[in-house]
């Protein structure tokens, strides 16, 4: 896939992006009015050294106070505080459900506990994180009281064994001489004891102390009902909402472009392995049904393909058939216009009108309905008397198709391989205009009997399935598809091209003339008129006529 490939899909169905962006969007604001609604308060604790009744801090520890706030966040969300909490609030929540809704998050360089709490209102929230905060609080008041009782009662027995040493230390004492020295080593180990008691007396004093205020700490900051919700968030729903069916939108379109399976562009064609002969401008662009001036954009490129065209076959006399895929004026521009670039740089060049229901080439060129291929193939008038020049390209001999038109039977083979004899003894190039491919059987007639061929692609109502099965078509009845032209459907003008010349009709009887005297009459004759052509060149205003004609005719043309 190529770059080309995504921008051309999100420029085609950028209607389909913007429609699924648009149902994410609303569907995203709709599920923030709609969804439960999450509420967080938070209240701050300040931690003291007392509050775990120990002041030891654990080394490399995270927080550098003298009290592991880490440890304590864990202490807030222990089953022991969470039960307490639970009482606190009078929730029939189990425990487990309380702790998935309370967070605990240590500010940086503080003794502070933040303590949060979700609920479903914001009321519900804000007695939560209280609850929690006062748990924790008194868990570590009991915690800090149980420490110190303990340790004043082991303090407590600690002095009761030194009081009863140092009783029994004086009475030894005493009963000593004075001079003796176990009496003065008895005196200094009694100096020490009384140093030891008086210690543990301080000791024990500083722990009745701090059972006046055993907590260790304090709320700084009560929790309060939030004002607004905290999930879902209308800044992250709606954005992610617009982002997600931006992207299915674009992925959605993309699928759908990939099945989409009309021709769009050359590189559509050329991905089925079948040459691009031309390509005009596929967008915003519309030819005119008509042969275009050699000196415009479109002429220039016919010429090219007539070039190619030459170079491609080389000398000698050559037949090429001129199709569509599908029903469309198509074929009829291309061939006109390729048939008219071919005779401005050579000589002989025939267009045969082989699409007898739907050719526009007669409007095209201005022609009026008159005797052509359907009269030549039944044999009531010769090739040669059927040929018009039109104006546009005086050098170029077309025939039209008839005067049978749609009520004209199919093609007969031999009649069509008889008329093609005579005309590659005469021409060089003889370019026939065929019906689509998919029409009938006239077209295989005209195939059989064709050197090449040339289908014709109009976008976008043309699907590659159409091209590979008429390349399949042609190829079956013998005719090597030189590639496809592309080209949007053209539409005809407010203007048409002026008609034939009102000296055509004298052209004619002089190449009818000049067949009779070929053929061997020698006496004076009066050629065979066409009584239409003898009237244009009667006519002074032929010209007109031939106009009005052709206008006539071209709004009268059958849709394909």
């Amino acid at each position: 896939m190529r770059l080309a490939d995504y921008t051309g899909a999100l420029r085609r169905r950028w209607w389909l992006i913007v429609v699924v962006a648009i149902i994410a969007t609303v569907g995203a604001a709709g599920y923030f009015k709609t969804a439960h609604k999450v509420y967080t308060a938070t209240a701050s604790v300040y931690v003291t050294a007392s509050s775990s009744g120990t002041a030891g801090q654990v080394a490399n520890s995270r927080t550098t106070t003298t009290v592991n706030l880490d440890t304590e966040a864990q202490v807030v969300q222990s089953a022991t505080v969470a039960q307490a909490a639970d009482k606190l609030m009078h929730s029939t929540d189990n425990v487990q459900s309380l702790l998935r809704r309370v967070s605990v998050t240590v500010p940086a360089n503080s003794q502070v506990l933040s303590i949060s709490c979700e609920a479903s209102s914001p009321d519900a929230a804000a007695s939560c994180a209280q609850a929690f905060a006062q748990a924790y609080l008194n868990y570590s008041s009991n915690s800090t009281t149980a420490s110190i009782k303990s340790q004043v009662t082991t303090l407590q027995a600690n002095i009761s064994t030194l009081e009863s040493d140092s009783a029994k230390l004086k009475v030894a004492i005493a009963n000593l001489p004075a001079n003796s020295p176990q009496r003065a080593s008895d005196n200094e180990e009694l100096t020490s004891q009384h140093s030891q008691l008086g210690s543990l007396n301080g000791q024990i004093g500083t722990l009745t102390a701090n059972l006046a205020d055993p907590s260790g700490g304090s709320i700084i900051s009560n929790a309060t009902p939030p004002l607004t919700a905290t999930s879902p968030k209308a800044l992250l729903i709606i954005p992610s909402g617009l982002l997600g069916g931006l992207l299915i939108g674009f992925v959605l379109a993309y699928l759908v472009d990939r099945r989409d399976r009309r021709i769009r562009g050359p590189h559509d064609v050329t991905r089925l392995n079948v040459p691009v002969l031309m390509s005009l401008p596929l967008r915003k662009f519309t030819p005119e049904l008509a042969i275009a001036d050699h000196r415009s954009p479109t002429g220039r490129s016919f010429s090219e393909l007539a070039h190619m065209l030459t170079g491609s076959l080389g000398a000698g006399s050559h037949v090429v058939l001129v199709t569509g895929s599908v029903p469309g004026h198509g074929a009829s521009m291309v061939a006109a216009n390729l048939a008219a670039a071919l005779s401005r740089h050579q000589p002989d060049v025939t267009l045969v009108c082989g699409d007898l229901e739907g050719s526009a080439i007669p409007q095209m060129a201005g022609m009026r309905s008159g005797r052509g291929l359907t009269d030549v193939l039944a044999g009531d008038v010769p090739a040669e008397a059927v040929g018009r020049h039109p104006a546009a390209a005086s050098r170029l001999t077309v025939i039209t198709p008839g005067t049978a038109g749609t009520e004209a039977g199919d093609l007969r083979q031999d009649a069509v391989e008889e008329l093609l004899r005579g005309l590659r003894g005469d021409d060089r190039w003889i370019v026939i205009e065929a019906a689509p491919v998919t029409s009938g059987p006239d077209v295989f007639t005209l195939a059989l009997t064709a050197d090449a061929a040339i289908l014709v692609a109009e976008t976008p109502g043309t699907h590659s399935d159409q091209v590979l099965d008429s390349v399949e078509h042609l190829d079956k009845m013998g005719a090597t598809v030189l590639g496809v032209v592309l080209l949007p459907s053209p539409r005809f003008s407010g203007q048409r091209t002026p008609s034939i010349v009102a000296a055509e009709g004298k052209v004619q009887l002089e190449r009818r003339s000049a067949a009779a005297l070929t053929a061997g009459d020698t006496a004076p004759q009066t050629p065979q008129t066409d009584p239409e052509a003898d009237a244009d060149a009667e006519r002074p205003e032929a010209g007109v006529s031939d106009r009005s004609a052709g206008e006539e005719a071209s709004r009268s043309l059958p849709g394909r």
